[in-house]
């Protein structure tokens, strides 16, 4: 997968055919130590499809439209999070710029923004040393820290929804990882014998992982779920040419998540058993798909501006105009 994040597609107009590699990917390096999961591939596939179904998290109903939503935009030379009301207005940058100036051609680099179940922490990736890591921050932007590093790159994380612990992806070796919130008891959760495993989500009961396995440098591509134990891997959807970006439905019931049949890129959702499947917007360049609190709309990239559905696919409306943005992530209280 590449190295540099979509935005950097955009900000130099090779959106089009090349956005096909864009999802947020800074290679991984090594590390290890619990069981892997059971290998599988493309031309292996599973021996039989998910069966399990989550356990459904009950909601409150709230306004869809109510909340925070983080993001990252492209300002001032670099890749910042940013926060705005999910209503609309006004965005307020939360990671601080480069201490110091870096050459043109490396741009510094905060990405995939992910929400604690409580709302108070952020995980993100970034390469402000150099190296891809993952760090954490409280949701106002202070009390930053590293949590993981590797020479290659750690990347897109997600929290458990006790908060205790995170998972990501290392990405040059293509497996999952997990590590508590606070650094410590890194181990790792898959390997694929014939491909990479990559952009984990935790499912909000705690009990499963969903992921995209495809092939080293890219090609078809599918969701799957494995227990947050290792154990337990199974396929979700049929193969595509492109999966990216899974997300949660608040709930636990559905996956959102980026699918590419044809020679464009939409929004689909799954339900968490992988017994319906359906696209929710025509294929163009609509990625990084995420849900309400209340799981009534969903909040996704079209092109470089972030724009609002209902969980439907209806209703569609854009939240930022005149900047380059991507990667939004509800708050999910």
């Amino acid at each position: 997968m590449p190295v540099a994040p979509r935005l950097a597609l955009v900000c130099f107009g090779a959106l089009g055919a090349a956005a096909a590699g864009t999802v947020l990917a800074l290679s991984g390096g090594s590390g290890g130590g619990t069981p892997d999961a059971a290998a599988d591939g493309p031309r292996h596939g599973v021996g039989s499809l998910c069966h399990r179904h989550p356990d459904t998290v009950h909601l409150s109903h709230t306004d869809g439209d109510r909340g925070t939503i983080a993001f990252v935009r492209y300002q001032g030379g670099s890749y910042a999070l940013f926060v705005m009301a999910a209503a609309g207005g006004s965005a307020h940058r939360l990671s601080l710029a480069p201490g110091h100036a870096f050459p043109i051609r490396r741009h510094v680099f905060q990405g995939a923004p992910a929400w604690s179940s409580d709302g108070r922490w952020l995980a993100f990736t970034s390469n402000r040393t150099g190296r891809s890591g993952i760090y954490v921050m409280r949701a106002d932007g202070t009390q930053t820290r590293r949590i993981s590093i590797s020479d290659a790159g750690d990347v897109r994380p997600s929290w458990s929804p006790d908060g205790r612990r995170i998972v990501f992806a290392r990405s040059a070796e293509g497996r999952l990882y997990i590590v508590g919130a606070d650094g410590r008891h890194l181990r790792r959760l898959s390997r694929s014998g014939y491909g990479a495993d990559s952009e984990p989500a935790w499912s909000p009961d705690g009990t499963t992982i969903a992921f995209v396995r495809g092939p080293l440098g890219g090609g078809a591509a599918a969701l799957f779920l494995i227990g947050s134990d290792g154990h337990g891997l199974c396929r979700l959807t049929p193969y595509a040419k492109s999966v990216y970006d899974p997300a949660w439905s608040p709930e636990g019931s559905r996956i959102t998540y980026t699918i590419r049949n044809g020679t464009g890129f939409a929004i689909a959702v799954v339900d968490a058993d992988g017994k319906e499947l359906r696209t929710l917007t025509p294929e163009g360049l609509d990625f990084t798909p995420a849900w309400s609190a209340d799981g009534t709309k969903i909040v996704f990239a079209r092109g470089a501006t972030l724009f609002v559905m209902g969980a439907d696919g209806s209703r569609v409306r854009r939240l930022t105009r005149g900047t380059i943005d991507d990667s939004p992530a509800w708050r999910p209280t």
